[in-house]
């Protein structure tokens, strides 16, 4: 019996504020990855982040220092590229 190999990764991540401070962006690098391979949720302390790529299993886990509006994210995935836009709570 043949064992499957999978490996975990935590893929590149870029955060940034826009210029009025009013939203925080996430976006996320899973190359190879379909859109019904994302498992993401977003709640007022972090975003944790699963996705599958073949035997690329990718994880992160990202934790808010500042409050948001969670129920307000905006989320986007196209050419590998995964974009989080997330409101600051005033």
């Amino acid at each position: 019996m043949m064992t499957t190999i999978r490996h975990k990764i935590e893929p590149d991540v870029c955060t940034y504020f826009d210029e009025q401070m009013n939203n925080l962006t996430v976006e996320i690098a899973l190359p190879g990855v379909s859109q019904q391979n994302i498992k993401l949720r977003v709640n007022s302390r972090c975003l944790i982040l699963f996705a599958v790529a073949g035997d690329v299993h990718y994880t992160k886990y990202l934790s808010f220092h500042f409050p948001v509006v969670a129920n307000q994210a905006i989320a986007v995935y196209g050419n590998g590229l995964l974009r989080i836009e997330i409101p600051l709570r005033a």
